[in-house]
């Protein structure tokens, strides 16, 4: 039951002036009352007043996403858990590189099965040219580009990348990609609030990007340019990937924002604890005087010689001998004490829970685990990276597939039929990341062999599961078999030339 809200002495004199106010203001003051004892998480007391929720748009302020931006930079470059972190989530979301593999399927196009089997080929022999020159810049291959593209997810929250074209004509296909800083995407200045332009796009009515506006250089004082979001055939002008977690996010949220401040607390505290062991690590001592005269002339107990240099060094077996009114005093830090161990394991618990890392990933200590710990965090892991891994494919890597392709029908390497009929088929891709390993090799390949033989898996998916193409696997087995088969036979036409006759002797005894 809620307490009676009693009218103080605003309350009073506003229903002396205004006595309809007055009663509006106790009835508010009412329902206010109720809705905090309903929702705890809702009060406005003593207790909470300090909690005072501020912008609370889907996209963060253009100023304090810059600082967000700034921060999380700064933690990759000189933190060492965020870096290792950011790492972490690079190697393990993209490993040594997403390889696509086709999965055009012959019955929706109503062809053979062998011809099917030949259009994967094609396509994958197709992208496998456009990979290593994939960066407009010459230098980064697809691969790296991913490297690249994840990274600055992590750290600005999104990655910015053109599909462009480059004019070389020792290139095997024009397509190329452009990947840009997130602070190149700008508004202009001339734009008004009626354009709906916000945060360097432009959005239609039901939200959708029309118009990127993206500056030529790192500058942020020039003009930007104006790039459209598709061109008139539906193909992706800019590919602008970020992780949405509200409606109406326009731009992304750097990955570490939640666990910034406890980055730059834990870094601040490690610090004050190794100069404090450097300082414990050393003999400090200090000569206190209480005789006054004494301080005021500066009295030492001992000078160099031909100079007023006061000695304060100490030597091995050095005895000192105080004057009136001196004592030693000893600096002795006692740190870190028992509980830093516990309190940093603790934070970075705290830290990993909000990144959705086990803390064994989040700072590689498999110390205190045993395997069956040890499994269930790299499970947990997996199925987060899996996550991201899957995402990323169809954000980034997807659209990149779909777009070679189409240049690859064009210019005559992937011959499909019919292609901008069946595009979407034709480009029907997953795409394997690197293997997970294993803890214990023997449990886990025993288990594999019986979730396939019960149905539970299949021999693509444990493939996929070790970063390897089922089919290459069974390609490559068979010719390892073929060709064991193939040397036990010559061994054994050789061991029949070699064999003795049935009269107990060779020819060579029968000659002699």
């Amino acid at each position: 039951m809620s307490k009676e809200v009693k009218p103080n002495i605003l309350d009073k004199t506003i229903s002396v002036l205004s006595p309809k106010w007055g009663l509006s203001r106790l009835r508010d003051r009412k329902m206010i009352e109720l809705a905090g004892s309903a929702f705890k998480s809702a009060e406005i007391t003593r207790l909470r007043g300090d909690w005072k929720p501020f912008n609370d748009s889907a996209s963060p302020s253009g100023y304090d996403l810059s600082v967000i931006r700034k921060r999380s930079r700064d933690a990759n470059r000189n933190d060492p858990i965020a870096s290792g972190t950011t790492d972490t989530m690079k190697i393990n979301i993209v490993g040594s590189g997403l390889k696509p593999q086709s999965k055009i399927r012959a019955d929706v196009l109503s062809i053979t099965e062998t011809k099917a089997e030949d259009l994967r080929r094609q396509a994958e022999s197709c992208f496998r040219k456009f990979a290593p020159r994939a960066g407009s810049d010459n230098r980064l291959d697809f691969d790296e580009l991913q490297f690249l593209a994840i990274a600055k997810i992590i750290e600005d929250g999104e990655t910015i990348v053109l599909p462009t074209w480059a004019n070389e004509k020792w290139r095997p296909y024009g397509r190329c990609l452009e990947m840009l800083e997130s602070e190149r995407l700008i508004s202009p200045k001339r734009a008004k609030n009626n354009q709906n332009i916000k945060d360097g796009i432009k959005f239609g009515s039901r939200g959708e990007p029309l118009r990127y506006y993206i500056t030529r250089s790192d500058k942020l004082n020039e003009e930007p340019t104006v790039i459209s979001a598709f061109d008139s055939k539906g193909r992706p002008k800019v590919l602008h990937i970020f992780p949405t977690k509200r409606p109406g996010q326009r731009r992304g949220v750097p990955f570490f924002s939640p666990v910034l401040s406890y980055f730059k607390d834990l870094a601040d505290y490690l610090e004050a604890e190794v100069v404090a062991a450097r300082v414990a690590a050393c003999l400090a001592v200090f000569i206190t005087k209480q005789d006054a005269m004494t301080t005021a002339i500066n009295m030492a107990t001992g000078t160099e010689s031909g100079t007023n240099n006061r000695i304060q060094g100490i030597e091995p077996g050095l005895v000192g001998y105080l004057n009136p009114g001196e004592s030693i005093n000893v600096v002795d830090p006692k740190r870190p004490g028992d509980s830093f161990g516990p309190f940093v394991e603790s934070l970075l618990r705290i830290i990993g829970t909000s990144l959705n890392l086990p803390y064994e990933l989040l700072i590689k200590d498999f110390s205190k685990t045993n395997y069956s710990s040890a499994r269930a965090a790299l499970l947990e892991g997996r199925r987060s990276f899996m996550t991201w891994r899957n995402w990323f494919a169809r954000k980034f890597c997807q659209p990149v597939w779909d777009m070679v392709l189409e240049e690859a029908f064009l210019r005559g390497d992937f011959q499909a039929p019919d292609f901008y009929k069946f595009r979407h088929e034709y480009t029907q891709s997953i795409w394997i990341g690197g293997g997970w390993g294993w803890v214990d090799p023997v449990k886990e390949v025993d288990a594999a062999r019986k979730a396939i033989d019960y149905g539970f898996s299949t021999l693509a998916d444990e493939n996929a599961a070790q970063g390897k193409d089922w089919e290459e696997t069974i390609q490559q087995r068979k010719r390892e078999i073929d060709l064991e088969k193939a040397i036990n036979v010559m061994s054994a036409a050789k061991g029949a030339d070699n064999t003795p006759d049935e009269k107990g002797g060779d020819n060579e005894t029968e000659e002699k």
